[in-house]
């Protein structure tokens, strides 16, 4: 009867841990580094448990990783800006320490570049939701994923990035994924089937 026990145990240890599996990138797990000479006067750190890097300043920061992109790869996050309008809102890859434009997304800012002209954010527009089909812009191997606040000559500017997450079409991705909701709220099958389990021994303890 204990093995019972102790294997109902085990069921629902993994039912959990399933049901709470998330595919953002966790900013808490890397090391934030400045990128290109760009980090002049300005601060990077983690909030919401590691899930939004938040800027302030005039900082270009990267984390390094695999980054595999594909003609299908879609680089979902949110962005929230406040202070002055920056002179550049960006985000991108790269694989040194230079800026490469043709890797790179504009999303917002007063100043013209060559990066990719993707979105005007204007600071106080609050968080919007962003999906950039990166797979249609280039593809390949990257290994720096890069956060730009772009503030030369300003004072009080301050951005976050929220729920990044790099998805292709051969891979989960919770920012498309309804069922990954559901499974913090909602109990999953193998949950279902440890409850029934546990069930069933208590009903053979009675006996």
């Amino acid at each position: 009867m204990m093995k019972l026990i102790k294997a109902f145990f085990i069921c629902a240890t993994l039912a959990a841990s399933m049901g709470t599996n998330a595919a953002f990138i966790n900013f808490d797990d890397y090391n934030i580094n400045g990128f290109a000479g760009q980090d002049v006067n300005g601060s990077a750190s983690t909030s919401g448990f590691g899930l939004s890097l938040d800027l302030d300043g005039n900082t270009w920061v990267s984390i390094s990783d695999i980054f595999e992109i594909d003609a299908t790869s879609v680089l979902y996050f949110s962005f929230e800006a406040a202070g002055p309008q920056a002179e550049l809102y960006g985000i991108g890859f790269d694989n040194d320490s230079r800026v490469t434009a043709a890797t790179l997304f504009d999303i917002g800012g007063t100043e013209a570049n060559s990066a990719n002209q993707f979105f005007d954010y204007v600071s106080g527009d609050g968080r919007v939701d962003f999906a950039i089909d990166v797979g249609s812009f280039f593809t390949g191997t990257f290994s720096k994923l890069v956060f730009i606040l772009d503030a030369d000559n300003l004072g009080g500017t301050s951005a976050s990035f929220l729920d990044v997450e790099l998805c292709s079409s051969n891979s989960f991705c919770e920012s498309t994924s309804q069922q990954s909701v559901a499974q913090v709220n909602s109990p999953s099958a193998l949950l279902i089937f440890c409850l029934g389990f546990g069930l069933l021994v208590s009903r053979c303890f009675r006996k």
